[in-house]
C-alpha cells in the first residue's frame, strides 16, 4: 500500500518580508513618477493655453481682414458674429485649462484689441511660466500680461 505524499501539505506563498519589499519598491517608483507627472500636467495646460491664444488670435485677425475692423466688444464674452471664425470644438464658451473664461475686448486695459481670460485660477508662479512660453516672462509687460483677475493677450496695443 502506498503512503500519502507529505509534499502536498507544504504551504506555498510569499513571506511578509517579500511582500514588504515589493510594496516599498512600488512606493519608491510612485515617489519618483509623481513629480514628473505633475510637471507634465502643468506643461500640458500651459501649452494648451498658448495654442488657444494663437488659434483665437488668428481667427480674430481673419475676421478683421475680411471685415476691415476688429469685432465689436464682447462685453465679458464673445461677440456672436465672431463665433463662426473660432476653430472647433466649442471650447471658447467653457472654462479654460487655467480656470476662468474666454472673452474679447476692445479699448480696455491699455490695449486696442485683446483676448482675455477672466478670473483665471492658475497660481502666479505658473502664470509667469506661461508668460515665458508666450511672451517675455514678465506678467506685467509685453503682449501677455495680468491685470487684476484677468490674463490679457494684446493683439494690438
Amino acid at each position: 500500500m502506498a503512503t500519502p505524499s507529505r509534499h502536498l501539505s507544504a504551504q506555498r506563498g510569499f513571506t511578509l518580508v517579500e511582500i514588504m519589499v515589493v510594496v516599498t519598491l512600488i512606493g519608491l517608483l510612485c515617489a519618483i513618477a509623481a513629480p514628473a507627472y505633475q510637471r507634465l500636467v502643468k506643461r500640458t495646460k500651459l501649452t494648451s493655453i498658448r495654442n488657444d491664444l494663437r488659434a483665437a488670435s488668428g481667427a480674430i485677425q481673419i475676421y478683421s481682414f475680411e471685415r476691415g475692423a476688429w469685432p465689436p466688444d464682447g462685453v465679458g464674452g464673445w461677440p456672436t458674429d465672431l463665433i463662426g471664425y473660432l476653430p472647433p470644438p466649442d471650447r471658447w464658451n467653457q472654462v479654460t485649462p487655467i480656470g476662468g473664461t474666454w472673452a474679447w475686448a476692445l479699448d480696455t486695459d491699455g490695449t486696442k484689441a485683446a483676448l482675455r481670460i477672466n478670473n483665471f485660477t492658475l497660481p502666479l508662479a505658473q502664470m509667469t511660466d506661461l508668460d515665458a512660453l508666450v511672451d517675455d516672462g514678465d506678467t506685467t509687460t509685453g503682449e501677455l500680461f495680468i491685470n487684476g483677475a484677468s490674463l490679457i493677450y494684446a493683439i494690438e496695443k
